[in-house]
């Protein structure tokens, strides 16, 4: 069968999209190592490197990630979690942890548990950007919807029935969140730490829904390896919060685990649609 050249356009960018995420990851990896071999020790977690020189690399990393788990369009359920775990990865990036052990090779450090002044501003300047270019994108798929069906009520029948419940559920999520900035005390203190943890049960339902779509179906070692990914997911997850000891590297060790099992779902998922067109 042979391929078009809008074919070949359409398949070329949908590989580099998902190699790309894989790339980002790696990028943090190493930013991540090299700020490890000029201190003397570990940060707490991953997020944590957000005070130390890792921060640009950590912020830009995961916008791109959560912009391209946002373009890149499941299938069924699959879609909708990949999309709010694409939102919940810029909120993860831009409101830092304020759980850090003051290792890092230079400055700026975290005075103990308080954030300073510098992080406030960021906070709320980089929430608030997010929140409006949320907003904006919406407006903007309605106008668009409108305009190629030349009516109005465009907007309530856009795309599939499931299209249209992420629209209205992304709406919610914005809403919401604005509602918590706003509103919420306790935003810039622990909205990282919830917003992390929702994103990787996002991720782990989209997993899970793509060996629950292939059941019955051919190939069914894709059917294990996504089920058995999901599970260790959540198996990983409980683990690590129902150790009962003092373990000063918990959610270091939780996130290397979920995200490296997370990219053994997203290599295998990419092999199998690797031909895969419009």
């Amino acid at each position: 069968m042979s391929t078009t050249s809008s074919d070949f356009i359409a398949i070329t960018t949908y590989r580099y999209l998902r190699i790309g995420i894989v790339g980002l990851v790696l990028l943090l990896a190493m930013s991540v190592g090299i700020e490890r071999t000029r201190s003397h020790c570990w940060q707490t977690s991953i997020s944590a490197y957000y005070y130390t020189p890792v921060r640009a690399i950590f912020v830009a990393g995961l916008l791109a990630i959560g912009l391209c788990l946002i373009v890149i369009k499941g299938r069924g359920l699959e879609d909708a979690a990949l999309n709010f775990a694409g939102m919940l990865a810029p909120v993860v990036a831009v409101v830092p942890t304020s759980a850090s052990n003051g290792c890092q090779s230079s400055t700026p450090k975290l005075a103990g548990l308080e954030l300073q002044n510098w992080v406030h501003a960021n906070v709320h300047n980089n929430v608030m950007s997010l929140l409006l270019a949320g907003f904006a994108g919406l407006i903007t798929a309605a106008i668009i919807a409108s305009v190629n069906q030349r009516s109005l009520k465009a907007v309530m029948a856009v795309g599939t029935k499931e299209m249209r419940i992420g629209l209205w559920a992304t709406l919610a999520f914005l809403m919401l969140g604005w509602l918590l900035f706003a509103k919420w005390s306790g935003f810039e203190t622990h909205a990282h730490s919830y917003a992390a943890l929702l994103m990787f049960i996002m991720l782990a339902a989209a997993i899970g829904s793509n060996a629950w779509r292939r059941r019955g179906q051919d190939k069914q070692r894709y059917v294990g390896i996504y089920g058995a990914t999901a599970i260790g997911m959540v198996v990983v997850g409980i683990a690590c919060f129902a150790y009962p000891g003092t373990w000063n590297h918990r959610i270091l060790w939780l996130e290397m685990l979920e995200i490296l099992l997370f990219a053994t779902f997203w290599l295998t998922q990419t092999y199998e649609h690797w031909n895969s067109g419009r």
